[in-house]
Parts: C-alpha cells; structure tokens; sequence
C-alpha cells in the first residue's frame, strides 16, 4: 500500500473537483495514509512555458509521493513518473478528490501503461 498518494485537483480541499491535467493541474491534493490526513501542494504547471509534467514529477517526488492519480498523463510527464518509480492510476468518473482516493482503495481505477492524453 503507498504511503503518499497525490490526486490532480483544482483546488487544495479533498471536496475539490479532480483536475484532469497532470502536470498543468492547480493543485495535488497529497493523502498520508500513515498519517491519515490531506495535505495540499500547490503546482507550479499552470505557469510554466514547458516542463510542466516534468516539473510537477520532480514536486511530487519531493514530498515523497508513491503514487499518482489523474486523468490525463501526457507522454512526457509518463515517461518521467515512470523513471521515478511512480505509478500511475486513471481517475475515471470520480468527481472529487475524496471519490478518487475511495475509487482506488475500492480497486476500481486502473493503472496507466502508457500514456493518455
């Protein structure tokens, strides 16, 4: 089970609609499952001219995140989530963060191969 899960968001609550960019979402809303609580991490993506998936693999990895959830995962960022270990799980219709992380725990969501956007 990872310790760190972080899920695209468009705000920094875990009743916030998913966002379903990766690297240009406005926030990752990061769940400690040791911890049992949410923390928010504001991304840098939405500003950047390029680089923001890469960007956003090199913050996540920084809080020590073990997996991601989002919608969309483009080539780039994939291929980076991948040389870091992370894996990687396609959101589907969950509407807020809170029913991403209880789809994943349900063992509804799928892990991305490849990329999907």
């Amino acid at each position: 089970m990872p310790k760190k899960i972080a899920i695209c968001s468009t705000d920094s609550s875990p009743s916030s609609p998913v966002d379903g960019r990766f690297g240009r979402c406005s926030y990752f809303v990061i769940w400690d499952a040791e911890a049992k609580q949410y923390e928010a991490l504001s991304n840098t993506g939405p500003d950047a001219a390029h680089g923001a998936g890469t960007g956003a693999v090199q913050a996540l990895l920084r809080n020590n995140v073990d997996l991601v959830i989002s919608q969309r995962v483009g080539p780039k960022a994939f291929e980076a989530l991948q040389a870091a270990g992370l894996k990687i799980f396609a959101i589907g219709d969950a509407k807020t963060v809170e029913e991403a992380l209880q789809s994943y725990e349900a063992g509804k969501l799928q892990e991305l191969s490849s990329p999907n956007n």
